[in-house]
């Protein structure tokens, strides 16, 4: 069978589009992923150089008359944007309207009380653009570029500095896995502000934090915050 070796923005819902399959799963199950299965949980995330088995599609027969009139339902994936939208603090910012423009496509709307705006796009969506008005004037806005599949995964120093830099713990630069002086800092200027110990040093809680934090169903600053199976990331 066929492989895809995978790019920035490559997911796994995408490949599965691409390629004709009816969601992320029927790639997922295949035997030939079954250890890129254990390692990304989520169809939604890739690492540069993963490989991807993708299966051989069988055709589909149903013998019907001739003279009759043949309906078929093609099935495709679906994915959806999540977007916890919150101040620097932590605080959501609910109420605020809001313009989002996903390749080129744009819907509006007021941020939520949990300040979780979820939309439907493309599961080829490759990039975006959030604006969010903070008061009444037209000028008090903040803009969030997005990319859409270029988060690499949890276990990477690339994955962990991507979650730092969109939660506003900046190193300075774009992810590129080298864990120097400034994701150190970062690093320990998150976990000061959710309150454990200060190494700046990626280990297992590290992690979970940061996964708890795109959780949208946990409190940031919370002791007990851990991840739930479906996070976002």
């Amino acid at each position: 069978m066929p492989s895809h070796t995978a790019k920035p923005g490559d997911t796994i819902i995408a490949l599965a589009n691409a390629n004709g399959w009816k969601s992320a799963d029927d790639l997922l199950n295949d035997s030939g992923n079954s250890s890129l299965k254990e390692s990304r949980t989520d169809p939604g995330v890739l690492l540069p150089g993963d490989v991807v088995t993708i299966p051989t599609r069988t055709l589909l027969q149903a013998p019907s008359p001739i003279d009759a009139k043949h309906t078929f339902k093609v099935t495709r994936p679906k994915a959806w944007i999540r977007l916890a939208v919150k101040d620097a603090d932590g605080v959501a910012l609910a109420g605020k309207k809001y313009q989002l423009t996903i390749d080129g496509k744009q819907t509006s709307g007021t941020v939520p009380d949990g300040g979780v705006i979820e939309q439907q796009v493309s599961p080829s969506a490759e990039s975006g653009e959030l604006t969010v008005w903070l008061s009444d004037d037209q000028n008090d806005t903040e803009i969030w570029m997005l990319q859409i599949g270029h988060m690499d995964p949890i276990d990477s120093i690339s994955g962990v500095q991507a979650r730092l830099n969109n939660l506003g713990f900046d190193i300075g630069r774009d992810p590129d896995g080298v864990l120097d002086d400034d994701t150190k800092f970062a690093i320990g200027a998150f976990q000061a502000r959710i309150g454990i110990d200060v190494t700046g040093a990626i280990d297992d809680t590290l992690k979970q934090k940061l996964v708890a934090y795109y959780d949208l169903a946990q409190e940031e600053t919370s002791q007990d915050a851990q991840p739930s199976e479906d996070a976002a990331s």
